[in-house]
């Protein structure tokens, strides 16, 4: 059994944010002006290079931070950096979607018999952060508390 609570949660926040690639947060719709269809597409992470890399580097630091267990004041700065890299993905989220000059449209209900919960992935996987570093901070006040006493 697995004694730390939070090796769980670093690797469900580096599971969860890894379906940034395949769920999407938008649609971005393409209109030609001598047809009367409109083409749209689904915007994921693969579809924007930035997003990309910000969704593998989140997955990849979450997932290195586990190995990091014998420091657990590094474990837990770089898991706030983990939280800041993923508020950079919702961020850049948001921004991708609002732009209506390019015809994109955020997605956040359901739409078109697809649901769109794209948005919804890096916030999910910030709680997961959130809830190892909540983890990391016991295990290290259990520590120093214990050390008192010796």
């Amino acid at each position: 059994m697995i004694q730390r609570k939070q090796t769980i949660w670093l690797l469900l926040a580096s599971l969860i944010i890894l379906l940034t690639l395949y769920i999407p947060y938008g649609i971005h719709s393409v209109s030609s002006i001598d047809t009367t269809s409109i083409i749209e597409t689904d915007l994921t992470a693969k579809t924007n290079t930035l997003l990309l890399i910000l969704a593998i580097l989140s997955a990849a630091f979450s997932f290195f931070i586990i190995f990091l267990y014998n420091n657990r004041k590094l474990q837990m700065k770089l898991c706030l950096l983990a939280i800041l890299i993923v508020l950079a993905i919702l961020a850049y989220q948001f921004y991708d979607a609002s732009q209506t000059a390019a015809g994109n449209k955020l997605a956040v209900g359901i739409l078109g018999s697809k649901i769109y919960l794209g948005v919804a992935i890096p916030i999910l996987s910030i709680f997961f952060l959130m809830m190892a570093y909540t983890g990391i901070k016991k295990d290290e006040k259990l520590i120093r508390d214990s050390d008192r006493l010796r």
